[in-house]
């Protein structure tokens, strides 16, 4: 699944494309990135990996790759979560054998 990535940038030693969030990217499944300027040159590059954005526009540390939240995966995996949860057997698997209450649940399954 694609990575959705921005670049934020502390110090802007060139005076082009400022400071804060200057660019957005893409990691596709293959490895390859896009890269696009939020600044007034939208100019879009395709490199080989992420390790050559960094290489590239990292400036020494100033500018930091920022990877965004895949919402949409982590939504899923919460969904899957509760979906799975049975409260009851987790209860009553705490339970001692000989127990009022795991007997009440026992029967009210």
């Amino acid at each position: 699944m694609a990575k959705i990535f921005h670049l934020k940038r502390t110090e802007d030693e060139s005076g082009v494309s400022g400071t804060g969030r200057i660019a957005q990217g893409i990691i596709f499944d293959n490895g390859k990135v896009a890269l696009t300027w939020l600044s007034d040159h939208p100019s879009v590059t395709v490199y080989d990996n992420i390790g050559e954005v960094r290489a590239i526009h990292g400036h020494e540390g100033k500018t930091e790759v920022i990877m965004e939240q895949d919402w949409r995966r982590a939504f899923n995996e919460l969904k899957s979560a509760i979906h799975n949860f049975d409260p009851v057997t987790l209860i009553k698997d705490k339970l001692p054998e000989a127990s009022e209450t795991k007997d009440l649940l026992e029967k009210n399954k």
